[in-house]
């Protein structure tokens, strides 16, 4: 994984569509810097988001 990606190789790396890594950058749920050349997201942001995920999914639901 590059340190510094945009949305097209984050979406490849974590296997989603590229219009849900837009969404979840857009809403602020995805640490990242919109510059005039699109979304730039860092693989430690990225590191630290799938792992807060995680961590989410496996908490059980009451």
């Amino acid at each position: 994984m590059k340190d510094i990606m945009n949305t097209e190789e984050v979406a490849e790396a974590i296997g989603v569509h590229v219009a849900t890594v837009r969404r979840w950058l857009n809403s602020g749920e995805l640490p990242g810097a919109n510059t005039p050349a699109g979304w730039r997201i860092t693989k430690d942001d990225i590191e630290a988001w799938l792992a807060k995920y995680r961590r989410k999914e496996k908490e059980p639901t009451p």
